[in-house]
Formats: structure tokens, sequence, C-alpha cells
């Protein structure tokens, strides 16, 4: 009896020692299931990465340890070779809204540069001033009559004036914009022909510069009537003012189109006739506030030499000044 269950006792034994050896066999042949394949795959082998050595494995844990240790270190080699090609740290959630802000940034200083070799973006300035002289032609139709008889015509000049002198009228103030316009557009297209700067920012400085001179001069010659009691003859000069400027920016208006869009050959000829209209426009203009102030030249001759050292010299020197320093 004993000796059947020695017996018995080494055949369990020995059965279990075999089933113990087949489950170990089966466990190496069969796939890991903690493998990642799909990036095992992808890995390239190079020659600097060191050999993985393989040891025997004896137990089922082992044999699960030691395959995940070899996926753990192909992962590495997959990581590292990943972020070789990318930064981790680069910022890139917002890839859209950064290259739309670049995309606006680059074509806006595309279009200013490119305004800097054509005159393309005067043509829009143009177009304002004959839209507004379209629409001061329709609403008062006897305006640009009236302003050029006063031009020859002191008695014409003082009767606009009384019409006027209560409150100016807003097409007046639209052929003021129409002069102001187009002397910038003269004077910038005189230093872009002896190599001045060019471009649109060069152009609104210039147009802001010839704005703020004219701006300052009627306020001043307002302030000169009220502090030497000279205010009707202050007024009626600076309303003359207006209507000369008026009058050679209309004037100035095809010349300028000449100059900007005609043959370069003609554009010198141009300048010269332009530049000589100015002259004589300013010449008439001063003549005609003599006549307006000849009452007062031998009572207030030093007030009119101040007027005219501060309103009719000075302006011109600080516009000239500040197109030099552009330049």
């Amino acid at each position: 009896m004993n000796i059947r269950q020695k017996y018995k006792r080494i055949f369990l034994w020995s059965s279990m020692w075999l089933f113990m050896s087949l489950s170990m066999s089966l466990a190496q042949v069969r796939s890991n299931p903690f493998e990642v394949k799909q990036r095992l795959s992808a890995i390239k082998e190079t020659e600097t990465a060191a050999p993985i050595p393989q040891t025997t494995v004896f137990t089922t844990t082992d044999s699960i340890t030691s395959d995940s240790t070899i996926g753990g270190n192909k992962q590495l080699l997959a990581d590292t070779k990943a972020n070789e090609e990318t930064n981790p740290f680069e910022v890139d959630h917002l890839p859209l809204r950064k290259n739309a802000v670049t995309n606006k940034t680059q074509n806006l200083k595309g279009q200013i540069e490119a305004t800097q070799v054509s005159n393309a973006f005067l043509f829009w300035f143009l177009l304002l001033a004959c839209a507004l002289l379209a629409v001061v032609l329709n609403t008062k139709a006897k305006a640009i009559g009236l302003i050029s008889k006063s031009i020859l015509n002191e008695n014409i000049l003082k009767l606009f004036y009384r019409e006027e002198s209560t409150r100016v009228s807003l097409y007046l103030l639209l052929l003021y914009l129409i002069f102001t316009i187009n002397l910038a557009i003269l004077i910038y297209l005189t230093y872009a022909r002896f190599s001045g700067p060019k471009g649109i920012i060069i152009f609104m400085s210039i147009l802001g510069g010839v704005a703020v001179v004219y701006i300052v001069r009627h306020l001043f010659l307002t302030m000169l009537g009220i502090v030497f009691n000279v205010t009707k003859n202050t007024q009626l000069y600076s309303f003359a003012i207006m209507v000369f400027n008026i009058f050679l920016g209309i004037c100035l208006l095809p010349i300028n189109f000449l100059l900007a869009f005609g043959p370069s050959e003609f554009q010198g000829i141009m300048i010269g006739f332009s530049i000589g209209l100015v002259l004589i426009i300013v010449l008439l203009r001063t003549f005609r506030g003599v006549f307006i102030v000849s009452e007062h030249l031998s009572d207030r001759i030093f007030q009119i030499f101040i007027y005219l050292c501060a309103f009719e010299i000075a302006p011109m020197l600080v516009l000239m000044k500040f197109i030099m320093n552009l330049v």
C-alpha cells in the first residue's frame, strides 16, 4: 500500500513537472500581449543602436518582464527619433491664427512697398477730388464762376464775402479740400521727379503738413485781427486766401492727372508750368491783400510787416523744411 502510494506520488510529481515544462515552452513561443507591433514595425535599425542582450528565461513572469523591457527599449528609440524630427516644446496650438496674421502683415507690407514704385494710389485721391467737384457743381452751379470772377475783381470779392460772412458754406470747405489734395499731389510729384521720397506714407505726410499750415494760418489771422483791432480786414483777407486757393486747386486738377499718368517726356514741362501758375496766384493774392489793408499802410505798417513774416513767409519755409526732412 505504501509502495503504491509512493509510485503514485512520483507519477503525480512527474506529471506536474512535465506540465510546467510544456507551459513554459508555450509561453516562450507565443507573442507578448503588451507588445506594440505598429511601432516596432516602424523602427529602423541603426548602426548606433546597441544590441539588446537576450537571456534564457525559465519562468513565465521573467519572460513577460524581458519582453516588456525589449518593447520599452524599442519604444524609447522611437520616441527619441520622433523628438529629433519635431520639437515637443514648440507652441503650435494656434497655427491658423498665427498664419493668418502673418499673411495679412506680409500682404500689407507688399502693398505699401508696391506704392513706392508707382503713382497708382494717386488715382484714388484725384478721383476723390473729381467727385467732390462734381458734388459742388450739382449743388452750387454758380460757385465756380463766382470764384473765378472774384480773382480779378475786388468788388465781386467783397460782395461774395458779405454773402458768406455769417457762416462758411459746406461747398467752400469741399472746394478747399480739393485744393489741399491737389497741392499735396503737386509737391509730392515735384519732389519725386527730382529723386525725392516716394510712397503713400510720404504723400500722407505731405498732405497733413499742407492742411496744418493753412489751418494754423487762418486761425492766427483771426487772432491777429482781434489783437490789433483790424478784424474786418483780416477776415476779408482770410476769405481772399480761401478763394484764391480754391481757384488754384481747380486749375491743378487736370495738371496733376497729366503729371501722374502722362508721358514722362512732358513731366518736366508740366512741373515748370504748374510752379509758374502757383507763383502767379500767390502774387495776385499778395497784391489783393495789399489793396485790402491799403487804408492801414500809414499807421499800421508794423502789424503788416509782422503778418508778412509770420503768415506769408514762415509757413512756406516751414513746409519746405518739413519736406526736406522727409527727403
